[in-house]
């Protein structure tokens, strides 16, 4: 004890990790703290310890998923463009679109509540 160290190695903090924040994460975290009685450095660590971290189930298909979405809008902005320089469209086009909208719609809904019943089961 007499060169300064703490008698249990394993309590020393001597590693430090630096990243940034915005202005409202910034004050999220210090009213979090500030809730918890703690400092921000403690309430990260509490976090730390008992954080089951981020939920990187399915990454990969979040990201296809997401792609795929992102088509589908490309393809409706240029449908969009195609009848704004024709100055119409025909109304079984907007027809089909709509079905397709509802389809998408409809899936989209019925995976993320099977992502979110995983996600809960794990």
């Amino acid at each position: 004890m007499a060169d300064g160290n703490r008698k249990y190695r394993s309590d020393k903090k001597v590693y430090k990790v630096s990243f940034k924040l915005s202005e409202a994460e910034l004050l999220k975290l210090e009213s979090d703290a500030k809730k918890a009685g703690k400092n921000r450095s403690e309430y990260l660590r509490e976090l730390v310890k008992n954080s089951k971290g981020v939920d990187t189930t399915f990454a990969s298909d979040r990201s296809s998923f997401i792609r795929q979405i992102t088509g589908i809008a490309t393809n409706v902005n240029q449908i969009a463009k195609v009848v704004n320089t024709q100055g119409f469209a025909y109304t079984s086009d907007i027809d089909g679109l709509k079905r397709d909208l509802e389809d998408i719609k409809r899936l989209t809904q019925e995976v993320l509540s099977v992502w979110q019943s995983l996600r809960y089961c794990t």
